[in-house]
């Protein structure tokens, strides 16, 4: 995965040129150590045999790990939390099942329902006849 797409331009810009600067103040600030070099004396020792155009390439490399792991280390919390809020949501679906189990056994059994008589229709009257 391309670094640009992992971070905005500008904080992969910003580490690349924070990169450069503080190993040129590590090479400046270093002295030639003792008989045996340890790795930031031997990485100084590099850095200042280095051309212009190898300390770019060099600085490439280290910024784009380096870049890889800040967007790593941001999408981490997130994964944690959506595993997590799928344990909890498991948990509380058993705990509902089981709820719903025990209340069904420990609830009467249903009654049963009156038979309604559908009411019968009335038939009307016939007219009477007044005065005959």
């Amino acid at each position: 995965m391309a670094r640009e797409k992992l971070l905005p331009k500008r904080v992969v810009r910003y580490i690349h040129e924070t990169g450069v600067r503080s190993l040129d103040r590590l090479a400046d600030s270093i002295g030639d150590g003792g008989a045996q070099p340890d790795a930031v004396q031997t990485l100084v020792q590099h850095w200042r045999a280095m051309t212009a155009e190898d300390k770019e390439r060099f600085v490439d490399r280290v910024s784009a790990a380096v870049v890889e792991v800040v967007a790593a280390s941001a999408v981490l919390p997130v994964k944690n939390a959506v595993k997590a809020a799928r344990k909890v949501i498991k948990k509380q679906r058993k705990k509902l099942k089981k709820a719903l189990k025990t209340k069904k056994k420990a609830a009467p059994p249903p009654r049963p329902k009156p038979k309604v008589k559908p009411k019968r229709k009335r038939r009307p009257k016939p007219p009477v006849a007044v005065g005959s």
